[in-house]
């Protein structure tokens, strides 16, 4: 038992390095095993979901951990304890389920059997165990049976990527090149799971929360495969004996307090991509989850808090799926965006919706997958590219997609293999074949010459890669440092964005969109309501801007729109203000952004908002 004055854990750590030569769970056939099921009658379950371990090509999971992740834990006088290396019990799986084309199936068998099973859209079941029993069968559940507490989530303040499908418009060919780049080139995301001491509580078996921390990063991976993401845990931190920051019931406040502690704890010993808080504390209002807009890869921002709302892991995966969305710069699906979400009228709930009832989302809409496109070519996501080069060596598995020592190639199981350069049996690229066609330096089996421009410039920040000439794959990304100048001056290079005032106003009301007159910005935002102001203080009341800060505040733009491209007008005021002896006509909105927006729409760090200064958070830098 994990708490104040209680031993360490006892280990070895599960293990999941030699899962290809485990057979998958097997699970008893209905005449000797009798399947839990919900007092309302439950699902008709097919014969061929009676045997789970039947998946195709037995695929057995391991690409989750594609290194040996970090686990860190504390002793009793706060001495951190950290794990490096260990290798994972194989108990988790992927496949497909024999005889359904398009099924899909994630399963875990650490503590009892735990999973999600889609046969088709219209037909998707959860297994969970029942409360502390991990011996007994497992519970089926259709999706669209389930009762969760309802998501919502609190979106924070970054520049939002709206999720109106784009016009249609002509695609120069360099346009559409760069388009192929971004959606067809793998992206990794490194994600780091912390567990609050009130979540260590709530599963005092570190082992339990180990292996439900798998699951969950199990089911984060599932859930970003079809938009080419990929999800790799590469820490897990549990806080056994306190909290390393104040937990508060407000999400807004909880998650400054964690990236505070990420950026100045967390980062300089374990680096990583996203941090996600899972607290067992429970958060005041509906909302569930909090996280920051368009915020992967940023050391300050990139990091979200989730409460464990419910003891199914689907639940609570979808929850965490969803803030790491925002990161990635997905905005919520508004009713009637044209964003369909395949399955069943009742459970038609996709992930990036503001709230989800009682269904969790087990996918994203299209719309999520055009965001993501544009967030992307916007400029965003630089480390997203990146090979991995801070996990550990690992003996080689052929078939979980990742290339490993003594793997020329890794196309995955024959049946889901579409290279022609690989063989899918050995990991060995086939006769006469140069390269693996999984890299854009690879074209018809043959490398690309070195010097070849595999990846072009994302924006004013980033810089081209080009082929070395002895791999398939493109070098990671690389941009320009922070505080380098871009947008013809007007901002600088944050983290490998640039975000000058015109191009964020542009965001948020369309094309034309430009800064408001400057005495109408700085009235607005040294008021300090919800029509101006530098950010949102603890308490929920808005913060007045200095003179100074003033424009570094509240986006303040003037448009010809009626309605912003990301939710509507609330309120609107005018007011004219004499600009020695000249009546300047000022107009300002409050813009509502739904109940799940913690604070107002803030202009990025790095915009310029003055001679040498700069907009950081809620304020300005010298550079």
């Amino acid at each position: 038992l994990l708490g104040a004055g209680s031993p360490l854990p006892s280990w070895p750590l599960p293990n999941i390095v030699s899962a290809c030569n485990a057979e998958a769970p097997q699970v008893a056939p209905r005449s000797s095993r009798q399947c839990q099921r919900r007092p309302r009658g439950g699902p008709w379950i097919p014969r061929s979901f009676r045997t789970i371990s039947r998946l195709a090509s037995k695929r057995c999971f391991r690409e989750l951990v594609p290194g040996r992740p970090t686990l860190v834990w504390y002793q009793p006088d706060g001495t951190r304890v950290v794990s490096e290396g260990h290798t994972l019990e194989n108990c988790c799986y992927q496949g497909r389920v024999q005889g359904y084309a398009g099924s899909w199936v994630s399963v875990c068998t650490c503590s009892g059997l735990r999973g999600l099973v889609v046969l088709s859209p219209e037909r998707s079941y959860t297994l969970e165990q029942g409360p502390g029993d991990v011996q007994g069968p497992p519970i089926i559940s259709r999706i669209q049976d389930l009762h969760l507490p309802g998501h919502t989530c609190v979106l924070s303040w970054q520049e939002p990527v709206h999720t109106q499908p784009p016009p249609e418009h002509p695609l120069g060919q360099r346009h559409v090149r760069r388009r192929r780049d971004v959606v067809t080139e793998t992206k990794t995301v490194e994600l780091v799971i912390v567990a609050d001491h009130s979540e260590v509580q709530k599963y005092r078996d570190f082992q339990h929360l180990l292996n439900r921390t798998l699951e969950m990063a199990l089911l984060l991976d599932t859930f970003f495969r079809p938009l080419n993401v990929r999800v790799a845990l590469v820490g897990l931190e549990a806080w056994t004996q306190r909290d390393l920051v104040e937990i508060s019931p407000n999400p807004a406040v909880t998650l400054e307090n964690f990236l505070h502690w990420r950026r100045a704890h967390l980062l300089p010993r374990l680096p990583h991509d996203s941090a996600q808080l899972v607290t067992g504390t429970s958060f005041s209002g509906p909302m569930v989850g909090v996280a920051i807009q368009n915020s992967i890869c940023s050391p300050d921002f990139s990091g979200g808090v989730n409460m464990d709302h419910s003891t199914s892991i689907l639940g609570v995966a979808s929850s965490i799926a969803h803030e790491l969305g925002h990161s990635l710069g997905l905005d919520h699906d508004l009713p009637g965006n044209s964003c369909p979400c395949p399955g069943p009228a009742p459970a038609k709930t996709c992930i990036m919706e503001a709230s989800t009832d009682f269904l969790p989302g087990l996918n994203f809409s299209n719309c999520s997958r055009q965001a993501l496109e544009k967030a992307l070519l916007d400029g965003m996501g630089s480390c997203l590219f990146e090979r991995l080069p801070s996990l550990s060596p690992m003996a080689a598995f052929c078939g979980n997609m990742f290339v490993e020592p003594g793997e020329q190639c890794d196309c995955g199981f024959p049946d889901d293999c579409a290279d022609p350069c690989c063989d899918s049996s050995t990991c060995q690229l086939r006769p006469g074949a140069q390269c693996a066609s999984d890299g854009p330096c690879c074209q018809n089996c043959q490398l690309r010459p070195s010097g070849w421009q595999c990846r072009p410039t994302r924006g004013d920040c980033d810089l081209p890669e080009f082929c070395p000439g002895d791999s398939s794959q493109c070098p990671p990304d690389i941009s320009l440092g922070d505080g380098e100048p871009c947008a013809g001056g007007q901002a600088v290079c944050m983290h490998g964005r640039c975000a000058s005032y015109a191009q964020q106003c542009q965001s948020l009301w369309g094309p034309g969109a430009q800064p408001a007159a400057p005495l109408c910005l700085q009235t607005a935002n040294t008021r300090g309501n919800a029509f101006g102001n530098c950010g949102r203080n603890p308490s929920g009341g808005y913060v007045s801007c200095t003179p100074r800060d003033a424009i570094c505040g509240q986006l303040q733009c003037q448009t010809g729109r009626t309605q912003p491209l990301l939710g509507s007008i609330q309120d609107l005021l005018w007011e004219t203000i004499d600009m020695n002896g000249t009546e300047l006509n000022c107009s300002w909105v409050h813009l509502d952004l739904g109940s799940d927006v913690a604070q107002p729409l803030l202009t990025l760090p790095g915009t310029a908002c003055g001679p040498g200064l700069v907009s950081s958070l809620g304020g300005q830098d010298q550079v």
